[in-house]
């Protein structure tokens, strides 16, 4: 494969930056959500949690950059400290990021000024947030069931999640945890992040018994739910194969909106 070239995915606004865009991603890859704006450099799955983020939360259908005025007033909660979303929001009042960082305990911050937290065991009060955002990280998490129980601890009430994670399309939620070890890319961890869960078509229904109702944002559909990966099925080729010439899923969004406390 000739080294540089590039597909263009997608010709459409940005809804990181505002501009229109083509979205695009090394010749031969599969993993198209993580397809790039050529203005910002946010992913196709960044943007689309962006359009979900304003929708949900101003009503609007703008870009975030577009949005920063009516969110001044909105406190959030970010699970990662670095991305397209962090850079838009983090000079605002109401904004907080964290990381799971191992040698650090929740509530500190590292040598670096970042936070460390952890889903399964925040350290903020409860119902300081009307928005919490995570981006591909509850597939990581130990025990899902408290970290959607936090989650919903710290939102006010009607407050949303606002998340992605990979998908398995027409298959159950599965755990790992007796599975061939799989591991995503952390700018943090040189070994990646274990993959604990494999979500499926039931996760709206799993996070809706801890106090949510979960809408499901199918932005981009690249793949049928034949065509999604399945690790356990090719785990030679996930070992030899770069993550973006080897996943497959369709950006997906999901709102969840806190409708009682538990």
């Amino acid at each position: 494969m000739e080294e540089g070239l590039e597909m263009i995915i997608l010709q459409e606004n940005c809804y990181i930056c505002g501009n229109h865009s083509n979205f695009s991603i090394p010749e031969g890859a599969t993993l198209l959500r993580e397809a790039t704006c050529s203005k910002c450099g946010a992913s196709i799955r960044n943007s689309d949690t962006a359009k979900i983020i304003v929708n949900k939360i101003t009503g609007k259908s703008c870009s975030l950059s577009e949005s920063l005025g009516t969110l001044n007033s909105v406190n959030i909660l970010e699970a990662q400290s670095l991305g397209p979303i962090n850079r838009v929001l983090c000079e605002l009042p109401g904004y907080s990021c964290f990381e799971y960082i191992d040698s650090v305990a929740p509530g500190y911050s590292n040598e670096y000024g970042v936070m460390s937290n952890d889903l399964e065991n925040l350290t903020y009060k409860s119902n300081s947030f009307d928005l919490v955002i995570s981006q591909d990280v509850l597939e990581h998490v130990n025990n899902p069931t408290k970290a959607f129980s936090e989650i919903n601890r710290v939102l006010m009430m009607g407050g949303y999640h606002i998340f992605t994670v990979p998908i398995h399309e027409q298959k159950p939620t599965i755990s790992r945890s007796n599975l061939p070890k799989v591991f995503h890319g952390d700018p943090l961890r040189q070994d990646g992040a274990l993959v604990c869960t494999d979500w499926g078509n039931d996760i709206c229904k799993f996070i809706d018994q801890y106090g949510m109702e979960t809408e499901k944002f199918m932005v981009h559909n690249f793949y049928s739910p034949s065509e999604i990966t399945n690790v356990d099925e090719s785990y030679e080729e996930y070992l030899k194969t770069e993550a973006i010439y080897y996943y497959r899923y369709n950006s997906i969004v999901f709102a969840s909106k806190k409708v009682r406390s538990l």
